[in-house]
Formats: C-alpha cells, structure tokens, sequence
C-alpha cells in the first residue's frame, strides 16, 4: 500500500510542472571607435548570408567613420569622413544588387558609399543633414536616396533629381504609403513645427503646422485608417489628408517614438516610456532614469521583445507587456539599438557616447521544470509516514 502511494505521489509531482523561463545574455565583443556612436544598423555587405553590423561614428570636429563589423567583431572596412558621421542609411543605391551606405557628416556633406567603402560620390548640402532614408519611392525597382537637413533631397543613381526647402531642420523622414497608391509618400517633421507629406516626385500635398517642435511622425492605422502620430509637445493625429483627428497636450515633449507593429511607444524627455495600442488607449508605461534615446522590437515566436537606449547608460530589454528582463551598462548614454538574429541566434548591439559599440548574444529558453511537483509529492509521504 505504500509503495502505492508513493507512485501516486511521485506521479502527482510529475503532472505538476511549473515552467520557467532561463534567459540570459552574453556579452561577445566591444570595440572603441574613438567617438560617439550615432547610428547601428545591420545588413549582408559581404553576400554570404550573414548580417554585417554597421556603425556611423565620430565626435567634437575629428574624421567621423562608417564601419561595417562581422559578427566576431573583425573590421570588414571603414570609410573615413573629415567630421563625426551622424545620419546613415544602408541599402542598394547603384542597382548591382548589393548593398551600399549613404551617409551625413557635420561638414553638411551627403557621402555615398560603394559596397566596398569607398566613397564613390559627395553631395555638398546647405545645411547638417540628420536624416538619410534609402527606398524605392517610385515603384521602379531601384532605390532613391532621400535626405533632410533645411531641404529635403531626393537621389537617383547618385544624381539629385528633385529637392524641397523646409522651415528649419528636419529631424524626422518616414515613408509610408497613406494614400493607397502603391507608391509611398515621404513624410517629415522639424524644427520649423511643420508636417510635411510629399508624393514620390517631391510635390508637397499638404502640410500641417504644430504648436511647438516635431521631433517624430509614425505613420499608423490609427482605429482602421492610414494616418500619422506627431510627437511634439504631446502628440495628435492627422488623417491621410492633413486634418486633425485626435489630440493631446502634455507638459512633456515626446522626444522617441516606435511602432512596435501592433502597438505604438512612446517616450518623453524624462525617462517615461508608454505603450498604446493603435486606438491609442494606453496599456501599460516603463521608467527609466533618464531619457529613452532610441528604440527597437522584435519578435520571437507570438513574444515581442523591445530593446531600450538611454541617456543613464542603460540598455535595457524589456518584453512586449513591459516587464522587465534585463539590462546592461555603459560609460555613458546608449544613443544607438539594434538586433538581428543568424542561423537562429539572435545578436543585440547598441552604441554609446562613450566610444564603444557592444555586442550581446541573447537566448531564451522555455523548459518544463518539474522538480517543484516532486518535492512537493516528497514533502507530502514523508509527512504521512511520519505522522501515520
């Protein structure tokens, strides 16, 4: 009857699992670039199939890089430029096929960049350039290059073919298809409190004046339709047209701005991070120390992950319903995130003001752990041996 019952027993315990998730980063390589990261993104440079990670770097007047890493850290090349680098795009601009970067020093140089690293042309703007966007505007197979400083640029086959004088400053360029024409439409927003929405031929369709700065626009489904979320002090919503749907006001500037693909991140000057979803109800808000300067998802599975820089030196990643799940430390603000994953593994990077570009290898496992159950089911006979 015992050994009964200490079947019974063990079987309970084993019918009992509690999961648990294991999850965990390592760190593989960090290298100094000798100036502030400003820009990471990644791509296949080499055609082998392997993501590259490539960093637009400089600081404080000294020659600015474009750098392309492998994922052991070695150098594939760097391109230099005569100032810090602190707008960059990468895609393919000469129509070979493979992939070229396109990027903006603080000299207002526009600098574009075989898949080799040689700068192969440079445009002389008028005024910084902040923002670098490579996309095939026309529907034509090829892609523009388009720019925005004090005007927005538009490139084809390295030649300027079309450009438009803003306000002031353009700190946001977004493309987006919001009339449903198949051909996207160039969207900014600046120091000059304007929205601007261009076709793909740079003829202005309307735009919109803000109370104060616009930092961002995302273009988003705002209940069901094509519309565009303006950060500025607080934010509203414009319909596909120009005309105002949805407002408010805050006290704060919402400075970062991220569509997570079905939902929209937020966050201020403070260190606030909120989560709305596209109805823009909020659903639940993050802090950290100081202000989120950049912003990235991804998903594993049906599970969003969200990767955080911030002005504390924190990189963070927290999950899609934000909760946290871990972080790292740098020397001083993470300006620059990015992720990717090869052959099933999955890379995060981020840059700093503290010169250096990191890199983490990061897994999650999900395992049945079923020794709760069983201590449980041990803890249970013994007790009833004891006391029978």
């Amino acid at each position: 009857m015992k050994k009964i019952l200490l079947a019974i027993f063990v079987i309970f315990g084993l019918l009992i699992p509690s999961a648990y998730g294991e999850e965990y980063i390592d760190k593989l390589w960090v290298h100094n670039l000798g100036g502030n990261v400003w820009e990471i993104l990644h791509g296949d440079f080499t055609g082998d199939g392997i993501p590259e990670i490539v960093v637009a770097s400089g600081c404080c007047g000294n020659p600015g890089y474009v750098t392309v890493f492998d994922l052991s850290g070695e150098i594939v090349w760097q391109a230099k430029m005569p100032y810090e680098v602190r707008a960059l795009d990468i895609g393919d601009i000469d129509g070979d096929g493979k992939l070229d970067a396109v990027c903006a020093a603080t000299d207002t140089k526009i600098y574009f960049i075989s898949n080799k690293g040689e700068v192969v042309k440079m445009f002389p703007d008028s005024g910084d350039v902040l923002k670098v966007k490579i996309s095939d505007i026309d529907g034509d197979g090829k892609n523009e290059v388009i720019t925005g400083s004090t005007y927005i640029r538009v490139f084809k086959d390295l030649e300027e073919i079309a450009n438009y004088s803003t306000s002031n400053r353009i700190m946001n360029l977004s493309i987006h298809d919001l009339t449903g024409d198949k051909k996207p439409e160039i969207i900014t927003g600046g120091l000059g409190n304007y929205v601007y929405v261009f076709d793909s031929e740079l003829n202005l369709l309307w735009k919109n004046q803000s109370n104060s700065v616009v930092w961002g626009t995302i273009p988003f489904n705002y209940q069901g339709h094509p519309s565009i979320l303006v950060l500025t002090r607080g934010y509203y919503v414009l319909d596909k047209d120009g005309n105002k749907l949805f407002e408010k006001g805050m006290d704060e500037y919402l400075i970062t701005g991220h569509d997570t693909g079905n939902m929209i991140l937020l966050a201020d000057g403070k260190g606030n991070l909120e989560s709305y979803d596209y109805s823009l109800n909020k659903i639940w808000n993050y802090k950290v120390e100081k202000e989120v300067k950049d912003i990235y998802s991804y998903k594993e599975g049906n599970e969003l992950f969200i990767l955080l820089g911030s002005m504390d030196g924190t990189f963070s990643i927290i999950k899609g319903d934000g909760k946290f799940i871990g972080q790292a430390k740098a020397g001083s603000y993470v300006s620059a995130v990015d992720s990717f994953t090869n052959k099933n593994k999955r890379y995060v990077t981020f840059g700093s003001f503290d010169d250096n570009v990191y890199t983490y290898y990061r897994e999650t496992k999900n395992v049945p752990f079923y020794g709760f159950g069983t201590l449980i089911a041990a803890l249970i006979y013994f007790l009833y041996k004891r006391y029978q």
